[in-house]
């Protein structure tokens, strides 16, 4: 056996190697991908399950255009005010009597956090 078929046969081997770790990383990241996408989507239609009516409140809130950009919410009785400069949706615990439960859920799932000073929901 010569060098050269020797140092063929090294690179040629080498370069298979390093496709075939390449492209298995590839579609398996793929497949995480589509799994983490398909639970996602399950939690959201897990939580729309369980909350349908506070969701629908909120979905509606943010495709307003008119409340483009506002993120912000408070949670609090109809009959009390916030006092705020800037635009934010506003949830009523005594129409929703299963919003603070919902609230805590979301926050455990992530989609929302709580930024409020002290005791202020």
């Amino acid at each position: 056996m010569d060098i050269f078929s020797l140092a063929v046969g090294f690179v040629v081997g080498g370069f298979t190697g390093a496709a075939g770790t390449f492209y298995g990383n590839k579609f398996t990241d793929q497949r995480r991908r589509k799994e983490n996408t398909k639970a996602e989507f399950n939690q959201w239609e897990s939580l729309k399950l369980k909350f349908p009516t506070i969701i629908e409140e909120m979905i509606e809130d943010v495709k307003n255009p008119d409340f483009a950009g506002v993120r912000t919410f408070f949670i609090k009785c109809s009959r009390t005010s916030v006092n705020k400069s800037e635009p934010s949706f506003e949830y009523h615990t005594d129409i929703h009597p299963e919003l603070n439960a919902a609230i805590l859920y979301m926050q455990d799932l992530g989609y929302i956090e709580d930024i409020t000073p002290k005791n202020c929901p």
